[in-house]
């Protein structure tokens, strides 16, 4: 007759063979749950294959099923334009239609005061010492802009605005802006001017190719970029009157 004691390794084996068949039939119930379709609530019913239920704002919900991350299609854009709840729609302004002004290029259609000016200005600015223009906006009544705000000395305001603390920079401004291209503003009347570079009395949308490539011989991709979303050119431009008088030379106006 066997005794309590030794059935004891028998009950032991009986007792791990059970523990063990327990762990690995809660692992398979574990695994099959994971891969059991999700139980939607009362009332909710499965989309269709290939489709995904509806956001608040648009768009549809990926519901993951195979450990993937969620993620949602974007919402179209909204219907009107700068919606604050929504996505902002594309602009649908249409591109400027209106008469363009006369674009031109050169001296020789230029009055002979105006001429004249620009000579002098180029010239100074080809020193490479901004001090050399102060006879020139000095000379003119009242002085020439060089900025929006009133007060200054107005070369100090020049070595300000440029790049570099002698003021070089912006005298390379100077030159490249009485490069380009330029148009006759207010024209027959006392305020009659003309203007350096034409772009800053030129539509933005309406510019051609070529234009764009003289337009970038001065300006960035990027700073073009936030003139247009602006919508107005707001570097720097020259403005000469037409008795030769040189009113401006200043970004922003």
């Amino acid at each position: 007759m066997t005794s309590d004691l030794d059935a004891t390794p028998v009950l032991l084996r009986r007792a791990a063979v059970l523990l063990a068949a327990s762990l690995v039939l809660s692992t398979g119930v574990a695994a099959a749950e994971s891969r059991a379709p999700i139980r939607l609530a009362a009332g909710v019913t499965e989309p269709a294959t290939g489709g995904a239920p509806p956001l608040p704002g648009g768009g549809s919900l990926v519901i993951p099923r195979d450990g993937t991350p969620f993620s949602a299609e974007p919402p179209e854009p909204d219907a009107v334009e700068d919606d604050p709840d929504g996505v902002r729609a594309p602009s649908t302004a249409e591109p400027y239609s209106g008469p363009l002004p006369e674009v031109r290029y050169g001296t020789e259609a230029l009055p002979p005061a105006v001429r004249a000016t620009r000579e002098a200005v180029i010239a100074a600015a080809r020193t490479g010492d901004p001090e050399q223009l102060r006879a020139l906006i000095e000379r003119a009544t009242p002085p020439t802009r060089v900025s929006s705000l009133d007060g200054g000395d107005p070369i100090e305001v020049l070595r300000a605005e440029s790049g570099d603390e002698e003021g070089r920079e912006v005298l390379a401004i100077l030159l490249d802006v009485l490069d380009a291209g330029w148009v006759r503003v207010d024209a027959g009347t006392a305020d009659e001017r003309y203007v350096w570079p034409y772009f800053a009395r030129y539509p933005l949308d309406a510019l051609t190719a070529p234009q764009m490539v003289e337009l970038f011989r001065i300006l960035t991709a990027g700073d073009f970029e936030g003139m247009r979303a602006a919508g107005a050119y707001g570097f720097f431009h020259v403005e000469i009157a037409a008795d030769g008088r040189w009113t401006a030379f200043l970004a922003g106006e």
